[in-house]
């Protein structure tokens, strides 16, 4: 009882902090009258915004993932033993595809390479490198690659939906100019736009909400193949109001690897569900 009435007042306290930077800093930011500053200078040292966020992603996904561990038969302890892996993984395997589809600009600036701080992740390099990943980890465990896929689904879209912030204080995913009420103002160009990185963050809200209702309901691996399949969906309506996209061949680079990532996870998700009714 007393863990309840704890876990709903840091609710209401976190709910009231989120509703206070919103009124305090990001509406004033969006409308142009401040700035945001992308480093937090503390004296001795300074903190890019950025990371910080990033960091914070990472550690709720991985909250999330811990608390709902058992309801996909995983003990905690595979997910700590997990975490640090995946994580590193996803990192690295999201600043290759990062680099690899924004080559031009980094064989002119091959120091830039490393700096994830300066931004520059893609969630789908992530995703990539986190799902091969995953089916090599799971190897003799005692619970099935499709269980931790589930798993991970349902802790990653939160995660993601607080690490867009990032790309607020970089100035950097944002979309064409718009007169809509809800447009963001860039210092850079002077002009309000599209809030991109809000539209995905609000999208992956509705995800994790959705997965978690059906959390326990669906066949081993569907819920994973069903996160692949909607965040996907949401990115490839998103992706044509971004400025900053990479084409090739005059297709959007993320729209095309959205696409097809759509159809392999339907089509698993198909055989799934087709394998349990025979």
């Amino acid at each position: 009882m007393h863990n309840s009435k704890f876990k709903i007042v840091l609710v209401l306290i976190l709910a009231n902090l989120a509703l206070g930077a919103i009124f305090l800093f990001f509406i004033p930011a969006f409308r142009g009258n401040i700035t945001p500053n992308p480093v937090i200078n503390l004296g001795v040292i300074s903190i890019r915004w950025y990371g910080l966020i990033l960091a914070l992603a990472i550690l709720l996904a991985y909250l999330v993932a811990r608390r709902n561990s058992w309801r996909f038969g995983i003990d905690k302890s595979e997910v700590d033993e997990l975490a640090f892996w995946l994580i590193l993984v996803g990192l690295i395997s999201a600043r290759i595809y990062y680099v690899i589809f924004d080559w031009p600009f980094f064989a002119k600036h091959p120091s830039e390479i490393y700096k994830i701080w300066h931004g520059g992740l893609s969630i789908f390099g992530a995703l990539l490198g986190g799902v091969a990943f995953i089916w090599f980890f799971s190897r003799k465990k005692a619970y099935s690659k499709l269980q931790l896929l589930d798993l991970v689904a349902l802790a990653l879209p939160l995660g993601q939906a607080l690490g867009r912030f990032g790309n607020f204080f970089n100035q950097e995913a944002y979309g064409y100019a718009t007169d809509l009420p809800w447009r963001m103002h860039v210092s850079s160009t002077k002009q309000y736009h599209h809030p991109v990185f809000l539209y995905e963050a609000i999208a992956s809200i509705l995800i994790f909400f959705l997965l978690n209702k059906l959390a326990g309901r669906l066949k081993n691996g569907s819920l994973g193949l069903l996160y692949l399949i909607l965040y996907s969906l949401s990115r490839f309506f998103i992706e044509p109001l971004r400025v900053d996209s990479v084409f090739i061949q005059g297709f959007r680079a993320d729209q095309v690897v959205a696409f097809m990532v759509i159809v392999f996870a339907s089509v698993m998700l198909f055989r799934i569900n087709r394998a349990v009714e025979k």
